[in-house]
């Protein structure tokens, strides 16, 4: 029983990482790619949709996006949500295609992109955090329930720890990496 829990946790902070990593990436791109709009989602018929299921998208050059979706209607939908998405490109609606531009990379725009994954850092270690915590609270349950005596307790809690700085730090890490690329 245990074991599952560290496994658990484990997997768990592991998965929270990899969409750290995928979202950093995303964020910290100096080209576009339709991939980038690949985690917007837009809410039809009381249900999430990623925006490349319900549109085309396509590369029109270095920092021009088209999007043409396949209902006219949602047009204004789409917009609204590459808006909130916070990725820091400016739209457009011609017809009915969206153009999604990417404004050239200064100064201004990398302390930008820097504030934005530094509040994305935060919030994945926030979230690895509330891992650590919902693991403590199962251990805790099982000494309660005398499934594990306090010492199993002790050791569950000292992995448990030893997990979250772990992931804590390549967090921290694969930060401290990218902020570096972009001031350079």
């Amino acid at each position: 029983m245990d074991n599952k829990i560290i496994n658990d946790n484990e997997k768990s902070m592991q998965k929270c990482l990899n969409s750290f990593i995928k979202k950093v990436n995303i964020l910290s791109q100096n080209r576009l790619s339709p991939c980038l709009l690949n985690h917007i989602c837009l809410k039809l018929n009381k249900k999430l949709t990623p925006i490349n299921h319900i549109s085309s998208i396509v590369l029109e050059n270095n920092s021009t996006l088209k999007i043409t979706p396949f209902d006219s209607t949602i047009k204004k939908n789409i917009e609204k949500s590459i808006i909130l998405a916070n990725l820091d490109v400016t739209t457009k609606i011609i017809g009915c295609d969206i153009y999604v531009y990417i404004p050239s990379i200064t100064e201004s725009r990398k302390i930008k992109i820097i504030k934005n994954l530094k509040i994305e850092t935060e919030k994945n270690k926030i979230n690895i955090r509330n891992i650590r915590r919902k693991s403590n609270h199962k251990i805790k349950n099982l000494l309660k329930y005398k499934q594990i005596n306090e010492n199993q307790e002790k050791e569950l809690y000292n992995k448990i720890q030893k997990q979250t700085i772990f992931y804590v730090k390549n967090i921290q890490e694969f930060f401290k990496k990218i902020e570096k690329n972009l001031l350079c």
